[in-house]
């Protein structure tokens, strides 16, 4: 039985407009089932789905590290338009000023006091 559901999945996989179609509820994935069972993968039903295949595989990309690329490059893109260069500045001049702070507050006297301490005893 599993071996029967495993070529289904491949069947379905190879096909993704079935996927959609089950989705926008034309079928159901019982009825594809039967229908793949009874009728077999050669059959004239299933012929809308490889025309849509040929013509949709022009347009996405063949292998996932293309997608990948493809939809990162995107993503950067987009991401680098909004970008606000004035906010970048102002974080990091906030940053500056509380490093700045910090290192005053762990910093050690120089001492000043020692030195004038010496000088007016000699």
């Amino acid at each position: 039985m599993t071996s029967k559901m495993d070529a289904f999945r491949d069947f379905v996989s190879r096909y993704p407009g079935i996927k959609q179609d089950v989705l926008n509820g034309t079928y159901t994935w019982q009825k594809v089932y039967e229908n793949w069972v009874i009728l077999g993968e050669q059959d004239a039903m299933w012929q809308k789905y490889r025309t849509s295949q040929n013509s949709s595989t022009k347009e996405n990309p063949n292998t996932i590290e293309e997608l990948l690329s493809q939809t990162s490059i995107k993503n950067l893109i987009n991401y680098v338009k909004k970008i606000d260069p004035d906010s970048i500045s102002k974080t990091l001049n906030t940053i500056q000023k509380v490093l700045q702070i910090t290192q005053s507050f762990g910093s050690r006297p120089t001492g000043i006091y020692n030195n004038n301490y010496n000088s007016w005893w000699d």
